[in-house]
């Protein structure tokens, strides 16, 4: 009978086991900072002093706006029963409701307040029910504590302000028509001290949410018919303002992705604090530490991201379980890192990248070949290269747990970090229930526009023919192609214009340990046509230098 009457009237109650109440009393009390209460629902709750609570003589017996305890619900052979309905202030319940994790019927009315007047309504509602359907007697009267009444608040609405927000001209009349069709009680009008008609009106408690003017007329504008509002231009103000470097930057960067074939994706900027687990970092890593939210909308959403990547993980792992497969997706926007000291974080721009699946859609291409690392390393050196980010180098393997340590790298700008990419790693894909290979990559937006722009001068081209050597060399394995190419630029001659490494070999006939690496240069004068004779010493005393710095070996 209680729930039917919380659907029929829309007010919760509550019914004791009158006998299960110690003393006979029942007593309206903050809670004790940690007391500890088992509610209906079997789960035993540690509450705080900001929570209300229903108390019989000796202690709780129900989490008041909420839902009732184990120790006085309503048994099989429960005979004498103490019906409860009250009205709790909307910001005490929500506040318990939110932090516990508790949204029951009652929870969602009290929260956005219920109707005051319709307490002892629902009440004789319920004992009425009760007594037809059960049966049993009616006690005479009841134990009313109202110790602050609730006053009928009385609003004013003006014809010329509604006609100001609405654009049309309903006169008082028919807004005194439409307000009182929805129960409010509308007083004669009168004449203000400009001569504008006005309309007193009075609200009753089943409207806690009309409290201003603009509340009505929301009402009128509802009632009357958005239909019949006049569609109208906004009047707005043209300022010539150049966009920032910054947004600039930012544009550029996503029409490059777009062309690249990437879709992009925007995901909450809250995240649940346990996706740093799936990713695998350390207690002690720096992006543990987030902006909590005050009053999340759920655990899932407690805190701001200090990444993109766990959005994106989770954006794909869902897209994967519908069965779509090839995701090409990029994400352009703010993360939020704490400053110490500080109200408000920073909010730098990351860009955010994930590929799998394959290369090509259906119909382009013979067989599936899947995309790979060097698929997201060209989409970011082409994002470089228009950018004019000087002197680019990776160093492999990232240091990210989240990362395989084989196939990862961290992106440089002379000293400047840019970011990470790399294939993600398994222990991570199982953690976001993903069963596909995965590469992502992450750039801070911040870092690209302290290096973007480098401009190296206009060369012009050469009327003299080029001439080519090859040569292939023998160093560790640990020697990377970006460490050839970096000595390269220190050692060339000023005729040696461009090094090409076209070939890497491992197997028979080099030793374990060691690669061949196979290199090409062009050689070519500005000035004059170069013979054989200058290029040959040019590309030994090239070759001479690479060996001694690479501790390398002629093949």
């Amino acid at each position: 009978m209680t729930n039917y009457v919380l659907m029929e009237l829309g007010h919760p109650l509550h019914a004791f086991d009158f006998n299960l109440l110690r003393g006979g009393k029942i007593i309206v009390r903050p809670a004790a900072e940690g007391e500890a209460f088992t509610t209906l629902d079997s789960q035993l709750r540690s509450l705080k002093s900001s929570d209300l609570m229903i108390c019989d003589a000796v202690g709780p017996v129900a989490l008041a706006g909420i839902m009732g305890g184990e120790n006085s619900e309503i048994q099989p052979q429960t005979t004498d029963i103490l019906l409860e309905s009250a009205y709790f202030n909307p910001s005490v319940i929500r506040r318990t409701s939110k932090r516990l994790g508790m949204h029951t019927e009652a929870s969602h009315r009290f929260e956005r307040g219920a109707d005051i007047d319709m307490v002892p309504l629902a009440l004789d509602r319920a004992a009425a029910l009760i007594v037809e359907v059960a049966g049993g007697v009616v006690l005479a009267g009841m134990i009313d504590a109202y110790p602050q009444q609730i006053q009928q608040r009385c609003l004013t609405i003006s014809d010329r302000r509604t006609k100001q927000i609405l654009g049309i001209d309903l006169g008082l009349e028919r807004i005194g028509q439409i307000l009182a069709s929805i129960g409010l009680t509308v007083l004669p009008p009168a004449i203000d001290m400009e001569h504008n008609g006005i309309l007193q009106v009075l609200i009753p408690t089943f409207r806690p949410d009309l409290e201003r003017e603009i509340d009505l007329i929301e009402e009128v504008a509802r009632l009357n018919g958005y239909d019949a509002i006049p569609e109208t231009m906004p009047v707005s103000r043209l300022v010539n303002q150049r966009p920032s470097q910054r947004y600039q930057l930012a544009e550029k960067v996503r029409n490059l992705m777009v062309s690249s074939g990437s879709a992009e994706t925007i995901n909450y900027a809250f995240i649940n604090p346990d996706v740093w687990d799936k990713l695998g970092l350390a207690a002690d890593d720096s992006r543990r530490n987030t902006v909590k939210v005050n009053n999340p909308l759920s655990e899932d959403q407690s805190v701001m991201r200090t990444s993109l990547l766990p959005s994106l993980l989770e954006t794909a792992s869902r897209n994967l379980s519908y069965r779509s497969r090839d995701l090409r997706l990029f994400e352009l926007r703010p993360v939020f890192i704490p400053r110490h000291g500080q109200e408000l974080p920073d909010e730098p721009l990351r860009l955010g990248v994930l590929l799998c699946g394959r290369r090509d859609p259906d119909g382009w291409a013979q067989g599936a070949e899947l995309v790979d690392f060097f698929d997201l390393k060209g989409i970011f050196a082409e994002i470089t290269e228009v950018l004019r980010v000087p002197q680019l180098r990776w160093e492999m393997d990232a240091g990210e747990p989240y990362l395989h340590p084989g196939k990862s790298a961290v992106v440089y700008s002379r000293n400047q970090r840019l970011g990470v990419i790399g294939e993600v790693h398994p222990q991570t894909l199982a953690a976001f229930a993903i069963d596909v290979p995965l590469y992502v990559a992450e750039f801070d937006l911040e870092a690209l526009l302290k290096v973007s722009g480098h401009f190296s001068g206009i060369k012009p081209l050469s009327r003299f023919p080029d001439l080519t050597r090859d040569s292939a060399l023998l160093v560790a394995d640990e020697v990377s192609a970006a460490r050839l190419f970096e000595l390269f630029d220190k050692v060339k001659s000023k005729d040696a214009e461009e090094l090409i490494l076209f070939d890497l070999y491992r197997g028979k006939g080099i030793d374990p340990g060691q690669k061949s690496m196979a290199i090409r240069v062009r050689y070519r004068s500005p000035e004059r046509t170069l013979t054989d004779e200058e290029v040959n010493k040019a590309h030994g005393r090239l070759v001479e230098m690479l060996c001694k710095d690479l501790n390398a070996k002629i093949r």
